[in-house]
């Protein structure tokens, strides 16, 4: 017998009896490592550990958002400010760190570190004095009676300086603005010009998303809790089943710029949001809480209670709805050929709801998608570190930027349609300002409006209105 040459064993031919080579490819022996064994299972060890963490962390942020939104219109504002004031804070300390300039050392550098923040700060709370200044001035309204409002038009600032600053705000707010504006330029040093500019820029790009984000949804919340819960449900919902559905079936890249994301999830989180949008819009709308306004004494004043009431009216009364709302005049003739279904029994805010849940399941992804492409530009995985599992508030309410202008915009232009933009609820609080002998004209010129229109006014709500009037 010949023994097999090193050649023939590397290439995994052996003799046989007769002294023959098999040519026969081998199959390479493998063994088991123990060490990739562990490897393997300290790897689903993390991914389970990542996993509950990150939902415990889902967990406290429902909990923390449901708190205030059940508490009251006024813990929600509360709510709506620390969220704006916590993505301000990560995406300052986000920017400062992207420069050499926040890194040199020396007292010239920690004087302009410290000048740059200042105002960075000063503008942030100038344009949070400029947005919730804006219903701050009903809040004084709300609590002053009718004779200190007459001395206070007609005295000025004596009779209350606050009073008087919040009536004024818009005006003070911009000379605030100015006032940095002229700090800064009296800042500017040889040398760093492109520096501070950048920060000028950076600064006024951030305070403009947060601050918008802010603005709409205290607006939202202001036209009743319903606005603000519902698309911040479908975001939260879009969000999570996108993470499952991903998770479970991701196998296409839907985007370049975040790898993670997949067609599947996409799609299936999509098809969840559809599905759940007009369940949980049909037990919203059963609570006069959600759906109404803020109420009381005056307009604004129900902001610090969870006292809610009003008739209810559309869009959430429930009626027959024809298929082809929902169809259109194609399919929906079809469907009712098909399935002798011709009309559905819900209300508009269920039918709106299927805009809304459409925008934040196609639309409002994008928010974070150029959140990832932002965050891969500068080469960091999260904006902060704030909630453990999740990164950064900012990570977070990436999508709810774009999601809150597009509920209130949709609101005031397809829901509540008065002059415009001019949701009912802004009307109101700008009735509020009038004066008492133009409130008693406004009173004698809706009477002539209702009466000419043909309209019928409810017994109660008239006694309700006549009191009013005789009180003033």
């Amino acid at each position: 017998m010949t023994d097999a040459t090193d050649d023939d064993r590397a290439q995994g031919r052996r003799e046989d009896d007769d002294g023959d080579v098999d040519a026969s490819p081998r199959a390479p022996r493998r063994s088991v490592s123990f060490d990739n064994a562990r490897r393997a299972i300290e790897r689903g060890k993390e991914r389970w550990r990542s996993m509950r963490l990150r939902t415990q962390s889902t967990v406290v942020m429902i909990i923390g958002a449901a708190g205030p939104t059940v508490a009251g219109h006024a813990y929600a504002i509360a709510l709506c400010f620390a969220c704006q004031y916590a993505m301000t804070k990560e995406l300052f300390v986000f920017v400062s760190s992207a420069y050499a300039e926040e890194n040199a050392s020396g007292e010239d550098a920690a004087k302009l570190r410290r000048t740059t923040n200042a105002l960075r700060w000063y503008w942030f709370w100038t344009f949070a004095f400029y947005v919730y200044g804006r219903f701050a001035k009903y809040l004084f309204l709300g609590f002053m009676s009718a004779k200190d409002w007459r001395d206070l038009l007609s005295e000025g600032p004596e009779v209350s300086p606050w009073a008087w600053a919040a009536m004024h705000h818009t005006f003070l707010s911009f000379m605030a603005y100015l006032g940095g504006l002229v700090y800064f330029v009296l800042t500017l040093r040889k040398g760093i010009y492109e520096y501070q500019f950048a920060q000028f820029a950076w600064t006024h790009m951030i305070l403009a998303a947060t601050t918008m984000t802010g603005y709409f949804n205290v607006s939202n919340v202001l036209e009743g809790m319903i606005w603000f819960v519902f698309p911040l449900f479908l975001v939260t919902t879009n969000d999570i089943m996108a993470y499952i559905c991903g998770k479970l079936f991701g196998r296409t890249p839907l985007i370049k710029i975040s790898p993670k994301k997949t067609w599947e999830g996409f799609i299936g989180a999509f098809i969840c949001t559809i599905f759940a949008a007009p369940f949980m819009a049909a037990y919203l709308q059963r609570s006069v809480y959600f759906t109404c306004p803020p109420s009381g004494d005056m307009y604004f004043r129900g902001i610090f209670s969870r006292r809610s009431w009003c008739v209810p009216g559309e869009p959430f009364i429930v009626s027959d709805k024809p298929i082809t709302m929902f169809l259109g005049t194609i399919a929906g003739p079809f469907i009712t050929r098909l399935t002798g279904l011709s009309h559905v029994r819900c209300s508009m805010f269920m039918v709106h709801s299927f805009a809304l849940a459409m925008f934040a399941s196609t639309v409002a992804p994008f928010g974070g998608f150029f959140a990832s492409g932002f965050k891969r530009a500068f080469k960091i995985k999260d904006f902060a570190e704030t909630i453990p599992g999740h990164g950064g508030v900012t990570d977070r309410l990436d999508c709810q930027v774009i999601n809150s202008c597009f509920s209130s915009l949709y609101l005031s232009n397809f829901v509540k349609h008065v002059g415009g933009s001019l949701t009912l609820g802004m009307l109101l609080t700008k009735i509020e300002l009038v004066c008492d002998e133009h409130i008693v004209q406004l009173y004698e010129a809706l009477g002539q409006m209702v009466n000419a229109r043909g309209l019928t006014v409810a017994a109660s709500s008239a006694s309700a209105a006549a009191e009013t009037a005789a009180s003033l």
